[in-house]
This record gives C-alpha cells, sequence and structure tokens, in this order.
C-alpha cells in the first residue's frame, strides 16, 4: 500500500485533484458573488422582479398618467353666431395641480388652428397693461368661483361679452363644487353689466 502511494504518478494525479477542487471552488465562489449582485427586489404586489429593473427610467404611459386633463369652453360657429349661449368644450391636459387658473389660461389663449378649422372662436381678448402682474386672479370659495381681469376685455358690443361671459362659465364650473361665477372687469365692476349696478356682486352675496 505504501508503494502505491509513494509512485510517482499517483501523487502526480492527487496533486492534479486537489488543484481542479481549489479551481472549482474558486469558480463557485465568484458565480456565487455575480449571483448576489443581481438579487430581486420584490413589487409592491409581491411579484418578483430582477433589481436592476428598479433603476429604469419612467415608461411614457407612466408620465402621461400624472397629467391632468381639463376642459375649455369656446364659441364655435354657426350656432354661436346667433346663439351667444352656445359653447362646446375641448380638452387640454397640463401637470399643473392649479387647474382653475391653467384652464382661464388657456382660454385666453384661445383655439388651437385646428381647433379653428372645426369653427370654435376666441371668447376673451385682452389688451393694455396689468394692474395685477398678470392676466387675471381667480378664486373659490363655498360654491363660488371669481374671476377679475386684470387687463382691458376687448369687446365689440354685447354679444361679445356673453360669448366670453358664457364661455368663462361654463370652463369654471366644470371644477367640483363650483355651482356660481361671478366674473369682473379690471376696475371690479361685473363684466358685461350694463345696469351699472354690479349685480352679479350682489346676487353672490345672497
Amino acid at each position: 500500500m505504501l508503494r502505491f502511494f509513494k509512485s510517482p504518478l499517483v501523487v502526480s494525479g492527487l496533486l492534479c485533484t486537489v488543484m481542479l477542487s481549489a479551481a472549482w471552488a474558486n469558480v463557485g465562489e465568484k458565480f456565487a458573488s455575480s449571483n448576489d449582485s443581481a438579487q430581486l427586489a420584490i413589487k409592491s404586489s409581491g411579484e418578483l422582479i430582477p433589481a436592476q429593473l428598479k433603476t429604469q427610467p419612467a415608461s411614457s404611459s407612466t408620465i402621461a398618467a400624472r397629467l391632468n386633463s381639463v376642459k375649455v369652453f369656446f364659441p364655435k360657429q354657426p350656432q354661436s353666431n346667433n346663439d351667444f349661449s352656445y359653447v362646446e368644450a375641448v380638452n387640454r391636459t397640463t401637470q399643473s395641480q392649479t387647474l382653475a387658473r391653467f384652464a382661464v389660461e388657456q382660454l385666453i389663449a384661445g383655439p388651437t388652428s385646428a381647433e379653428r378649422q372645426k369653427g370654435f372662436v376666441g371668447a376673451v381678448q385682452l389688451r393694455d397693461s396689468s394692474n395685477c402682474g398678470g392676466d387675471f386672479n381667480v378664486s373659490i370659495s363655498r360654491g363660488a368661483a371669481r374671476l377679475q381681469f386684470c387687463r382691458t376685455v376687448v369687446s365689440a358690443g354685447v354679444g361679445d361679452e356673453a360669448r366670453a361671459k358664457s364661455a368663462v362659465t361654463a370652463t369654471l364650473k366644470q371644477f367640483r363644487g363650483v355651482q356660481s361665477v361671478v366674473i369682473l372687469d379690471k376696475n371690479g365692476n361685473c363684466f358685461g353689466d350694463m345696469s351699472g349696478e354690479n349685480r352679479c356682486l350682489s346676487n353672490s352675496r345672497s
């Protein structure tokens, strides 16, 4: 038996076996290490996903889901030529959280060229300088929306004013809880009130 182990061939074979075992052990450690770097992460749903997926950027559908949609009401021809109260809605999207302000801004900006080709027309045009630093102020409180323009509203007569009032009222009444709308000019008077009695203010207090 001792002669067997003293044989050079046997000793060489044993050394090779030991070296191969050590090499495989080293490979196993490296594999385990690389496997650890690809550990699984758990989503809120409980599904397992590769950890590297957590660093991927948000998809376009996720970004789109963050947008808020609002309606903007414009007069539309030919109906609004004779019916000053006739308006139809178009959609706008925004990431802004101040939706009432955004909706009025879009109303002042007017319809797109594609919408104009369908008969939509602008409802509000402003001129002259501002007395508040912007185009308007808007607030919603106790079921009433209050819009005051800070620049002069361009008007060719009662028809234009009536269309503007209809568009503003419909646009602001889409927001939850709004039951009435008060529209004021830059001087704080009721917009389109030819009586001079500021009836919109007295109605809002009643």
